[in-house]
């Protein structure tokens, strides 16, 4: 059988066809998969370091009903003349506190006295409290928690090693992994009169902080040096308590230089290893403790099976290999029937396709066809539309990821991260066009009275006010921000003169000034400020920074409420 030039041209385009369109989905697949590997790899980073962040809230919120607790009247009259009463009195309100924090294993009120011996103690056990008393009380004076926590000043906060609780008759809290936070009790003259304790259970506090992650997310958690204490397989936790070292490094060698210090975050693929029954992509980042304790540091990390990551790419090359068949077999048929008619429209899904491939706008599509081209064509926008909802929900997620990483969840105001950015660049600006730049630190000189008298709603209401009222103080192009409890900085862009920068401060001081309604009452508030002017105080956003920190403190040492600046460069 003869065919003609025709047939022979119909055939030869429509292989040509096929091959490209073979490459053109192979090498879409390709770039699209690692597209979303990588992505897939940033969220999980800052999935990470948004869990880091919340370890750091809860450990915050122990510390806080630590100080509660050693700042009650009752605590400080028990230590200094015991009876009965008062201490069933504080074994009611440590059973409260228990029952409103799942994660407490034991509150003990221990004396400096008698060896360290517990005066007050409450465990869990199950879903029930057990006050102990009398005999059953035990002498803790030889433990850290007790030695190291009498001499911190008033306050301050201990967090002990995270180890197993090998402490006798310990409960639901024995032989669990467990850290201890403690505070002192001081008496008026500031003599240390005990300690207040809470063992907290890690496990239950990490299983609550990870409750709305997905769950095929792992959790991992190690030392300052390493050790696991956290990790799908437990035969490979707290290897120290068996006699051995289970390392982080050494189990997965992609994050010795994290715990060596080199860098603060690494993201890696870990093939399976006995832990680990499937390929995972992992991230972890350091915790810095700021605490006083010996751990100085914690490494959290997550992980989600390579799978779950590449499940979209595997979805994205279905329909690009289901088009690329479509496509196919619709040029073969047109090129074979020489359908003329059906060049044109089959013209504009290669224009769609080829828009698409550039990230483009496709156009107008011929769906309203009642053909194969026009089923192609709805099959296309149909994929067009699923990619575009599944890039539009992976940018609002990195978008919020992004305003959690930069800003004060409380009041808004940007955080220490965004004012170390805006900084850095305000100090080019100023180099590039010689003018100037203000710093001025702001604290809050009685805010601890008022979290004490008036409780954190108070405290919390107090911060919002002044952030409100300093946004209204300064212009639109000027930055306001907090570094964190009441410590706040304002970056001026501008002006160039200290009397200019003076009169500023003292506008932001009197606009602090007049008093905050709370609950029927009034709270009044006052600040110090430290001001430091680039380049006069410093070159550098650290030292701009550290200047107007202890320009604060020094205005706070001449008797608070005051306006003060730096010292200039040597």
């Amino acid at each position: 059988m003869r065919y003609g030039i025709a047939v022979k041209l119909a055939l030869l385009l429509a292989a040509v066809g096929i091959c490209a369109s073979a490459l053109t989905g192979a090498y879409s697949y390709w770039l699209s998969r690692n597209l979303l590997v990588e992505s897939s790899q940033k969220s999980l980073v800052a999935s990470t370091q948004v869990l880091g962040r919340r370890v750091d809230t809860s450990l915050e919120e122990v510390a806080r009903n630590l100080q509660v607790l050693s700042s009650h009247p009752s605590v400080r009259r028990t230590l200094q003349q015991p009876n009965a009463e008062m201490n069933a009195q504080l074994a009611e309100l440590f059973e409260l506190m228990m029952k409103a924090n799942p994660a407490y294993f034991q509150i003990r009120l221990i004396t400096a006295a008698n060896f360290g011996l517990e005066q007050v103690r409450v465990d869990r056990q199950g879903g029930t409290f057990i006050k102990v008393a009398d005999d059953d009380l035990q002498e803790k004076g030889h433990f850290s928690y007790v030695s190291e926590t009498l001499q911190l000043p008033a306050g301050a906060i201990y967090m002990s090693r995270i180890a197993i609780n090998h402490e006798r008759g310990a409960y639901t809290g024995a032989e669990q992994p467990t850290m201890q936070l403690a505070t002192p009790v001081r008496s008026a003259k500031g003599e240390a009169l005990g300690v207040v304790v809470i063992n907290l259970d890690v496990d239950g506090l990490f299983n609550l902080l990870a409750t709305d992650l997905p769950n095929d997310f792992r959790l991992f958690l190690a030392n300052g040096q390493g050790d696991i204490l956290i990790h799908p397989d437990r035969s490979k936790t707290f290897g120290f308590d068996r006699g051995q070292r289970v390392l982080l490094q050494d189990e997965f060698p992609p994050t010795r230089e994290l715990v060596e210090g080199v860098v603060n975050q690494v993201v890696f693929q870990q093939p399976t290893t006995d832990g680990l029954v499937q390929p995972v992509v992992m991230a972890l980042v350091r915790l810095p403790v700021k605490l006083h304790s010996e751990e100085g540091q914690l490494f959290v990390g997550l992980a989600k099976p390579l799978a779950s990551v590449k499940e979209g790419a595997r979805h994205l090359g279905t329909l690009i290999m289901v088009s690329v068949l479509g496509f196919s077999v619709l040029g073969l048929l047109v090129a074979l029937l020489l359908a003329r008619l059906a060049l044109r429209p089959l013209r504009q899904l290669i224009d769609a396709a080829n828009l698409f491939a550039h990230g483009q706008p496709v156009g107008v599509l011929p769906t309203a066809r009642q053909d194969e081209i026009g089923e192609l064509a709805r099959s296309f926008q149909h994929m067009h539309l699923q990619i575009g909802e599944q890039l539009s929900s992976l940018h609002a997620s990195q978008e919020q990821l992004k305003q959690m990483a930069q800003y004060d969840a409380l009041t808004e105001l940007p955080n220490r991260r965004m004012l170390q950015d805006r900084l850095e660049v305000a100090i080019t600006r100023a180099k590039r066009q010689g003018g100037c730049a203000s710093v001025l630190f702001i604290d809050l000189d009685n805010f601890k009275e008022i979290n004490d008298g008036w409780g954190h709603d108070a405290g919390d209401a107090v911060l919002v006010a002044v952030a409100q009222r300093l946004r209204r103080a300064v212009r639109a192009t000027d930055t306001v921000a907090r570094l964190g409890g009441d410590e706040f900085v304002v970056l001026l862009d501008g002006p160039d003169t200290e009397r200019d920068t003076d009169l500023i401060a003292n506008k932001l001081i009197e606009c602090l000034a007049p008093g905050i309604p709370f609950q029927g009452g009034t709270l009044r508030i006052a600040a110090s400020i430290g001001i430091s002017m680039f380049p006069r105080h410093g070159v550098t956003a650290s030292q701009l920074l550290m200047a107007a920190d202890r320009a604060m403190y020094l205005v706070k040492a001449r008797g608070r409420g005051g306006v003060g600046f730096a010292m200039l460069q040597d």
